[in-house]
């Protein structure tokens, strides 16, 4: 994507501020509450200057530079998520979601999952986990931006494995012992098990030298947000023309997806995985990457393996 004028970036800037200012109130006047409108506020207010200063870079520092946006973007959805547990005794977490399952209640855990991981991602993908989780946005702040492939074995099967904990430990609480986490409960739950991910997520980072580790081998969301994932209509797309085969896009890829493969196979980036961070769109010489809009029936998962480094 090239560098836009100052006009143009101001342009962009002002109209999503506006769009999401409006959706604020519009709202806050459907449902008489302040919360929408702080929240998307924050949002297009946080979000003008860090997509100004995002869209003047030239493509080789927007890898560096998203970093604005998705700090912008991961502290507005905390603080939101926490709002919820204060106010609402919501958990907006893996946990949570069981909860209010297990409630017959679709409160802000259920709403966030259907938008943001279960249904939604047949729309935009994995978007969030790339640009507005607060988990990673902490994550892609650390030294380790590229690894050195997939592992196999176990580590394939840690995300499945911590969500059923996870599910395991809510049935026990509510079933064994009649427990549902209150105001106080609901804000304990949320932080503590927040301080968990992030210790985990920088213990993993650090340990095997990716920064991504924790999205790969523990995170439960972004297990149950794959499925829908793999057939969404907003994909990467490469054009094999413009390739020059040298595999940039592959080497900047936090998720070691084998973007090259896809692209010489006539395919759009079909993994489950990718989480539309624009890595390799911004590191090719050639612009032969876009997002581009489409269906694909069959899913492909292309992942570079660490064996084979």
């Amino acid at each position: 994507m090239a560098v836009l004028t100052p006009a143009a970036r101001l342009g962009v800037a002002t109209a999503v501020a506006g769009a999401l200012w409006g959706a604020g109130g519009l709202a806050w006047r459907a449902t008489g509450s302040l919360a929408p409108l702080c929240f998307f506020g924050y949002l297009g207010t946080a979000l003008a200057p860090a997509l100004t200063y995002y869209l003047g870079l030239p493509s080789h520092r927007r890898i560096r530079g998203r970093r604005v946006i998705t700090v912008a973007l991961g502290v507005g959805m905390f603080a939101a998520a926490l709002a919820r547990a204060v106010f609402q005794g919501s958990v907006v977490a893996v946990e949570g979601l069981a909860f209010e399952l297990l409630a017959g209640v679709a409160g802000a855990a259920v709403l966030h999952f259907t938008i943001a991981k279960l249904v939604g991602p047949l729309i935009f993908g994995r978007v969030y986990c790339g640009w507005a989780c607060w988990t990673g946005m902490v994550l892609d702040l650390l030294p380790y931006r590229t690894s050195d492939g997939r592992r196999g074995g176990l580590w394939r099967w840690l995300p499945l494995l911590h969500l059923a904990a996870s599910v395991a430990l809510v049935l026990i609480l509510v079933l064994g012992f009649g427990y549902h986490p209150g105001t106080i409960g609901a804000v304990v739950w949320f932080l503590g098990g927040s301080a968990l991910y992030y210790a985990l997520g920088v213990g993993l980072a650090f340990w095997l030298k990716d920064n991504r580790a924790f999205c790969k081998y523990a995170c439960p969301a972004g297990l149950l947000a794959r499925p829908a994932a793999r057939y969404s209509l907003l994909k990467v797309a490469g054009n094999p023309i413009r390739c020059n085969g040298r595999a940039e896009c592959v080497a900047v890829c936090p998720m070691d997806i084998r973007i090259l493969d896809y692209t010489l196979g006539g395919m759009r980036v079909l993994s489950g995985d990718c989480i539309l961070c624009q890595s390799c769109l911004n590191v090719c010489p050639e612009g032969g990457l876009e997002l581009s809009l489409g269906f694909d029936a069959q899913p492909v998962e292309l992942l570079r393996d660490h064996r084979a480094n």
